[in-house]
């Protein structure tokens, strides 16, 4: 695994990790997060909330690797169970 993988799959960890209610979600070709699935289903206010945290770890992991862009654009992201 390469080294951008591998920093979009510990920021997706840590994101999954510090949100056990968020299931998954959709990296429009905007980059953009959207169709935000969470068990249980959360309030307004609180997916605003996760909806702006995830944008915020998004946009963080582009400003350090813009090439993981393409990777994410169109991709769905969701928790691993094991």
């Amino acid at each position: 695994m390469n080294a951008i993988h591998e920093q979009i799959r510990d920021v997706m960890q840590t994101l999954f990790r510090r949100n056990p209610e968020l299931c998954g979600f959709l990296v429009q070709q905007d980059l953009s997060c959207s169709h935000v699935a969470c068990h249980p289903a959360l309030d307004g206010e609180e997916t605003r909330e996760l909806i702006d945290e995830i944008s915020a770890a998004l946009h963080e992991l582009l400003e350090e690797e813009p090439e993981a862009a393409e990777l994410l654009r169109g991709r769905t992201l969701a928790r691993s169970f094991h």
